[in-house]
C-alpha cells in the first residue's frame, strides 16, 4: 500500500478501541459514534486513501470508490452504510431517540463483516488453501469472523475443498454442530461426489512419486462429505472436552503473537501478515489457560 500503513495509525487505532471496547460505563452513543470513526479507518485501508484527506461513510465519492474497488460487494457496502445510518443516529443532535443494546450489536456485527471482506479480498487473489500457513494463521481469527469470510468465499469458489472444509468447521464454531452438520448433510449428494484431493496435492505426488502413486491416491481418496462429517464430530468432541480455545481477539491474541505471523517474504506473506497485524491491532490480551495446554495446535 502506497498511503496506508498500520503503524502510522496504531495510536489511533488504540484509543478508538479503547473507547468503543475496554472503556467502562461508556455511553451508548459514545460506543457507536467511536465504532463509526473506527470504520472510516478501516475504509482509509481498503481504499488506501492518504492520512491528509478527509474520509466520511456518507460521502458519495467514497461510496463510489467502495463500489468500485468491492465490485459492489454486497457485504462490504451493507455494513459500511448499517454503520454510517446507526453512526448518524448517535451523532446528530436532532435524533433524540433512544440507543439500544441491539444498536450496539448491529453495529459491531457490521465492523465483522468488513473485517471478514478484508479477508474475502485477499483471498480473491490469493486463493484459499494454496499456502498451508496462511490458512493455519487466518484460523487465529475470531470464529464469526472466519464464518463471514469463508460464507462468501464459498458462495464464490463451492469447489474449494480448503474451504468447503474450513467453512462447515467455522459454522460448528460460530454457530453450532448441529448448524454445521446440517449444512454438510443438505449438500451430501454433490459433497459425495467431490474428491478430497487438489489438483495441486495430486501433481506435488506425481512429481514425487510417480504416475502410478499418484493415479492410486486420486482413485482411494475420501470423499468430502465423509471428511466433513469426521472432521465437525472430531472437532466438536474436543470442544465439548477442552472448552472453546478461543471466541474473540483477546483471548487468542497470545496465539498470534506467538504464532500468527507467516513466515516468507513473498508478495502474498507479506500482504496477508499486514492484513492481520491491522485487525489485531489496537487489541489487548485477555487471560487464555488453554493456550498453555501442550494438546493445543493453531488449527484446533
Amino acid at each position: 500500500m502506497a498511503n496506508f500503513n498500520n503503524m502510522a495509525y496504531s495510536d489511533l487505532v488504540a484509543e478508538l478501541l479503547n473507547d468503543a471496547i475496554y472503556l467502562k460505563d461508556r455511553s451508548k452513543r459514545g460506543i457507536i459514534s467511536t465504532v463509526r470513526q473506527y470504520a472510516e479507518v478501516v475504509v482509509r485501508r481498503i481504499l488506501d486513501i492518504d492520512p491528509d484527506d478527509q474520509v466520511t461513510l456518507g460521502n458519495s465519492k467514497m461510496v463510489s470508490a467502495l463500489k468500485a474497488k468491492s465490485n459492489d460487494s454486497k457485504l462490504l457496502m451493507d455494513a459500511v452504510e448499517n454503520i454510517r445510518v446507526v453512526g448518524n443516529k448517535c451523532t446528530h443532535t436532532q435524533e433524540l431517540g433512544p440507543v439500544t443494546e441491539e444498536d450496539i450489536d448491529s453495529v459491531f456485527d457490521s465492523l465483522f463483516d468488513i473485517y471478514a471482506y478484508l479477508f474475502v479480498e485477499f483471498f480473491t487473489v490469493h486463493k484459499f488453501g494454496r499456502n498451508a500457513a496462511i490458512i493455519s494463521s487466518f484460523s487465529i481469527l475470531p470464529p464469526l469472523i472466519r464464518y463471514k469470510a469463508l460464507k462468501s468465499l464459498y458462495e464464490a469458489d463451492g469447489n474449494n475443498i480448503s474451504i468447503i472444509d474450513k467453512y462447515s468447521l467455522s459454522i460448528l464454531k460460530a454457530v453450532g454442530v448441529s448448524e454445521a452438520k446440517e449444512w454438510v448433510l443438505e449438500r451430501k449428494k454433490e459433497l459425495l461426489e467431490v474428491p478430497a484431493y487438489t489438483v495441486e496435492g495430486i501433481e506435488d505426488i506425481r512429481r514425487k512419486f510417480g504416475d502410478l502413486i499418484a493415479d492410486q491416491s486420486m482413485r482411494n481418496a475420501p470423499n468430502m462429505y465423509d471428511c466433513c462429517m469426521g472432521r465437525l464430530c472430531e472437532v466438536d468432541s474436543t470442544i465439548s472436552k477442552n472448552g472453546v480455545l478461543y471466541n474473540d481477539f483477546e483471548s487468542a491474541m497470545g496465539l498470534f503473537s506467538a504464532k500468527g505471523f507467516v513466515e516468507g517474504d513473498s508478495i502474498e506473506v507479506v500482504s496477508f501478515n499486514d492484513l492481520m497485524q491491522f485487525v489485531y491491532l489496537g487489541r489487548r490480551p485477555s487471560p487464555n489457560d488453554r493456550l498453555d495446554k501442550s494438546y493445543i495446535t493453531i488449527s484446533e
